[in-house]
């Protein structure tokens, strides 16, 4: 029912996949982590009974049981490019050489995995009532404002939530696709995505743009009058506004100024194709 092959998939480990409805849009980018006791998957905040209702509208045999966790649980995230060293001085936890999709338990309700989807970093599900025991541990670092990890997050080109992770995106026109296997065979939605694989012939483009002027999260995007894509997020920090867009295909061929109409006055876009280096991130949360 998912994107990804979690055929041979040990305990101790996590993977992300993509859950897609049959049109091959995104229900949600989850992470399932198998520890031996139990299964979880790590959704988007808010996505919890739209999962489980998509899930149960196809298990029709198996013996599967769906329910959300007890509590209210929060991801915080350690960007580092030390986990190991990060991890053991602060959790006292030594990480596995090959640490890579492995998942490791704090306590009986907080875990910690190792994630790069596009930068190194520490990742803890934590019950909420133990965020304070995290800040304390980890107060001599930086936290990060919601308009740096914003101009982070977009800057690096990662796709997120209900801004990109939604049924008006397909997979394959946001990038990772290494969360998705095309030799696992049949899942929801899997002839949409392999026939866009093989024809090579992605709907629209997430890429990263930018602008002087104000835009916002929403806001069409035009190209000579004519309406070529929408902007999923937005953030203004140093000084500039950054954010992702998705951009159709058939309208990158062509050169032209791309346009986001706000009342009487224009914003001009600046397109980003290029990948960007990742930012110094060390001793920041």
């Amino acid at each position: 029912m998912s994107t990804n092959d979690l055929r041979n998939f040990p305990a101790g480990e996590f993977k992300y996949t993509f859950l897609t409805t049959d049109k091959g849009r995104i229900i949600d980018l989850i992470n399932f982590v198998n520890l031996s006791e139990a299964k979880y998957f790590i959704c988007t905040a808010g996505y919890e009974d739209k999962i489980i209702s998509h899930l149960n509208k196809y298990i029709i045999t198996d013996d599967v049981s769906l329910s959300k966790a007890e509590g209210n649980f929060s991801i915080v995230t350690i960007f580092t490019d030390e986990p190991a060293a990060v991890s053991g001085d602060i959790f006292n936890l030594k990480l596995e050489d090959n640490n890579k999709n492995k998942s490791y338990r704090i306590n009986e309700k907080d875990i910690l995995f190792y994630d790069d989807v596009k930068f190194p970093a520490l990742k803890i599900l934590c019950a909420d009532e133990h965020i304070d025991v995290y800040r304390k541990l980890l107060k001599d670092h930086k936290q990060l404002s919601f308009e740096e990890y914003e101009y982070k997050r977009i800057n690096e080109m990662l796709p997120e939530g209900v801004y990109e992770l939604n049924e008006d995106i397909n997979p394959m026109e946001c990038g990772p696709e290494k969360f998705i296997s095309f030799t696992k065979g049949c899942y929801i939605g899997q002839e949409v995505i392999a026939r866009i694989e093989s024809q090579g012939k992605i709907p629209k483009q997430m890429l990263l743009v930018t602008s002087e002027t104000e835009f916002e999260k929403g806001d069409k995007i035009f190209k000579s009058e004519k309406e070529a894509g929408f902007v999923s997020s937005a953030v203004y920090y140093d000084n500039k506004y950054s954010g992702l867009a998705f951009i159709r295909r058939t309208e990158l061929n062509e050169p032209g100024k791309y346009i986001v109409k706000k009342g009487n006055s224009n914003s001009e876009l600046k397109l980003n194709f290029e990948s960007k280096e990742l930012i110094n991130t060390t001793n920041n949360i």
